[in-house]
C-alpha cells in the first residue's frame, strides 16, 4: 500500500507527534509512507496536481482548509483510483467530527489500514471542489473578515469575534438564486453537504454526505434580529424549522447579487474565502472514497 500524508507543519508539536506515531504504525504494518509538508496556502493543491506516482491513500493532516486543498489537488484523477483519509489536526475539522474520526494515533492508523469506505459526493463552485459547505452573505462575510493572526492564537474565538462584527450588516444585501432551475431570493445562503456546522452543531437534518445533492438553506429577513432568531435553532439542531428559513436539496445552484456592488462579493467554501459571486455550484456525479473507522 502507498500512503501519502499531506500535512501543515504550522499545526504545532502535538500534531507532529501524532503524524509521527501514525507513520510508525503504518510502516510496522509494511506500508510505504511518504510525507509532504505544505509551505504556503495552495501548496498542497499544486503539489498533488503535479504528483505522478501511484497512490492508494492520500491522508490530509490538518483542518478543513487543508482537506479542501487535497481534494482539489486530486480532482484530475479518477475518484475511484484512490482513497481519502482524514487526520484531524487543524483549528476545525468538521468533516472528521461528522464521520466520527477521533484524534488517536492507533485508531487513525487502523482506519488507514482496514477502515471501511464511505462515499462522499463533492461539489464544485466556479470549478473548485468543496466537501462540506459553502456560504454567501453573512456566513461568507464572517469567514472573509476573520482575523488570521487571532485565529492562530485563539482558534474558534476569532470566528466569534468576526460573527459579532458582521452581524450589523445582515439584511442589507439580497441574493437571487436558481436552485435546480427554481427561482428564490434570500438575505444569506448556506449550502451544506453534511449535517454539522462549526463543529458539532447540527445545521441540517436533511443533509447527507453520501447523497449526490447539497442542502440549500436560505435565510430571509432584513435585520440582524431576524438572523439571531434563526441562529437560536442551531444549538438545538432545529435551524431548518426556524421562521424565515427555507431548506431544499439541489444538484445545481446559481447565485448572484441583486443590484451593483463596488467590491467583490465573497463566497466561502470549507471555511475559507475561495470564490466570488456570481456563483455556479454543481454536484459531482462520482463520489470520493473516504476511509472511516
Amino acid at each position: 500500500m502507498q500512503v501519502l500524508i499531506i500535512f501543515n507543519p504550522t499545526a504545532g508539536t502535538a500534531s507532529q507527534q501524532l503524524i509521527d506515531a501514525i507513520e510508525q504504525r503504518l510502516q510496522q504494518a509494511g506500508v510505504t509512507v511518504q510525507r509532504y509538508a505544505t509551505r504556503h496556502a495552495g501548496d498542497a493543491m499544486d503539489y498533488l496536481a503535479a504528483y505522478e506516482g501511484e497512490l492508494d491513500v492520500v491522508a490530509a493532516a490538518g483542518g478543513d482548509g487543508t482537506l479542501n486543498e487535497v481534494v482539489n489537488g486530486m480532482r484530475q484523477r479518477d475518484n475511484q483510483s484512490w482513497r481519502l483519509a482524514i487526520i484531524p489536526t487543524g483549528t476545525t475539522n468538521v468533516l472528521a467530527t461528522e464521520l466520527g474520526i477521533r484524534r488517536r494515533a492507533g485508531a487513525l492508523a487502523q482506519m488507514i489500514l482496514q477502515g471501511r469506505e464511505q462515499a462522499l459526493y463533492p461539489g464544485r463552485i466556479n470549478g473548485r471542489r468543496f466537501l462540506l459547505m459553502a456560504g454567501v452573505g453573512y456566513d461568507a462575510w464572517v469567514v472573509d473578515k476573520v482575523d488570521l493572526a487571532l485565529k492562530k492564537k485563539a482558534g474558534k474565538l476569532a470566528y466569534v469575534k468576526s460573527m459579532l462584527q458582521q452581524l450589523r450588516h445582515f439584511g442589507r444585501k439580497q441574493y437571487r438564486l436558481q436552485v435546480d432551475g427554481v427561482p428564490y431570493s434570500a438575505s444569506s445562503v448556506v449550502m451544506t453537504n453534511g449535517r454539522c456546522y462549526g463543529g458539532s452543531f447540527i445545521i441540517s437534518r436533511q443533509a447527507n454526505l453520501s447523497a449526490p445533492t447539497t442542502q440549500v438553506l436560505m435565510m430571509n429577513g432584513r435585520s440582524p434580529w431576524a438572523l439571531l432568531l434563526s441562529l437560536l435553532g442551531l444549538p438545538l439542531g432545529l435551524m431548518e424549522k426556524m421562521p424565515g428559513i427555507v431548506s431544499v436539496p439541489a444538484r445545481r445552484v446559481d447565485i448572484e447579487l441583486v443590484g451593483t456592488q463596488a467590491e467583490p462579493e465573497p463566497v466561502q467554501a470549507d471555511g475559507d474565502s475561495l470564490a466570488q459571486l456570481p456563483l455556479q455550484l454543481v454536484m459531482e456525479e462520482q463520489p470520493l472514497r473516504v476511509l472511516v473507522p
